[in-house]
């Protein structure tokens, strides 16, 4: 049962990281508060982060 873990752990890991830089980019982009950012460097930080 450990191995099954140890075999699926790096796909939680890439789908988990996926929707979280999805998810911060949709409500980063469309925040007012931050006056419409651009996201090329912030999502390029996080997506070398997750790698």
């Amino acid at each position: 049962m450990f191995n099954l873990f140890l075999a699926v752990s790096p796909e939680i890991f890439l789908i988990n990281a996926t929707f979280i830089l999805l998810i911060h980019g949709v409500v980063f982009s469309t925040s007012n508060k931050y006056d419409y950012p651009p996201l090329v460097s912030n999502v390029g930080w996080l997506g070398l982060l997750s790698v």
